[in-house]
C-alpha cells in the first residue's frame, strides 16, 4: 500500500455561506474572518508553505469551539483545517488528520445538522467516497451516497450540494444522473460570503460537465492539491 494524491474538490465547500441558528449569530460573526483568511491561504499560497498558517488557524478554530460550545460552525472550521493539513503534509500523517476531521464533523451534526448549508454532510460524504476503505482508511461508497443525498435533500438548490452529489455520481459512472445535478449546480448563484471558493468550484464544474457529457470520469481535479489520498499502487 502507498500514499498518493487524489483530486478532491470535496472539501473546498466548507467555506460556503454559514447558515446557523439565530442563537449562533455571534459564533458566525467570529468565524467569518477565519474562514476568509483560510480561503486566501488555500487558494493563493503554495501547499508547501501553508503549514504554519494552518497550524495557527487550527488553534483559533479550537478557541472558538471552546467559546461557543453549542455552535457547530467552529467544529466545521476545525474539520476544514484538519483536511487542509492532510493535503499540505501528505503521507501517513494525512490518515490521522482526516480521522480528526470526521470526528469534528460528526459532533457538528449533533449540534446543528443544517449549519453552513449542510456542509458537514457534504464533507463527510466526500471523505467516505474519496478515501480508501478498510483497513487503510474508512472509505465507503454506500455511506458517501447517504451523506451527500441528505445534504441535497436539505438544500436542493445550492451550488455545493448539487455539485458534489453530481461529482459523486460521475465518479460512479452514472453519467446521465450526474449531468442532471451538475447542470443544476451550474445555475446556482455565487455566494458573496464565499465568493472565492464558489468561483473556484464553478471552474471545477466546467470540467465535470464536460466529463459527464463525454461519459468519462478520468480527470484531474482543480482541487487536486487539497487532500492527500491514500490508495493502492
Amino acid at each position: 500500500m502507498g500514499i498518493s494524491r487524489l483530486g478532491s474538490a470535496a472539501f473546498a465547500l466548507i467555506v460556503a455561506t454559514f447558515n446557523g441558528l439565530a442563537d449562533d449569530a455571534s459564533a458566525q460573526r467570529a468565524i467569518q474572518p477565519l474562514k476568509d483568511e483560510w480561503a486566501e491561504v488555500f487558494y493563493k499560497t503554495p501547499p508547501d508553505q501553508q503549514g504554519p498558517q494552518l497550524a495557527t488557524f487550527l488553534v483559533r478554530a479550537k478557541e472558538l469551539a471552546q467559546r461557543y460550545p453549542q455552535a457547530a460552525e467552529p467544529l466545521l472550521m476545525e474539520a476544514l483545517v484538519f483536511c487542509s493539513q492532510a493535503g499540505s503534509e501528505g503521507g501517513l500523517a494525512a490518515l490521522g488528520k482526516v480521522k480528526k476531521a470526521r470526528e469534528a464533523l460528526s459532533k457538528a451534526i449533533t449540534l446543528d445538522p443544517l449549519a453552513m448549508e449542510g456542509s458537514a454532510y457534504v464533507m463527510l460524504g466526500n471523505l467516505y467516497y474519496r478515501l480508501p476503505g478498510w483497513p487503510l482508511s474508512f472509505g465507503d461508497d454506500k455511506l458517501a451516497r447517504q451523506y451527500l443525498a441528505t445534504a441535497l435533500r436539505f438544500f436542493p438548490e445550492e451550488l455545493d450540494t448539487n455539485y458534489f452529489y453530481g461529482d459523486f455520481l460521475l465518479q460512479q459512472g452514472d453519467f446521465d444522473h450526474a449531468l442532471i445535478y451538475l447542470e443544476k449546480a451550474g445555475k446556482a448563484p455565487v455566494s458573496n460570503e464565499s465568493r472565492l471558493s464558489d468561483l473556484k468550484l464553478k471552474q471545477e464544474l466546467e470540467q465535470a460537465l464536460k466529463d459527464a457529457r463525454e461519459r468519462t470520469k478520468d480527470r484531474a481535479s482543480f482541487f487536486s492539491r487539497f487532500l492527500s489520498s491514500l490508495k493502492s499502487h
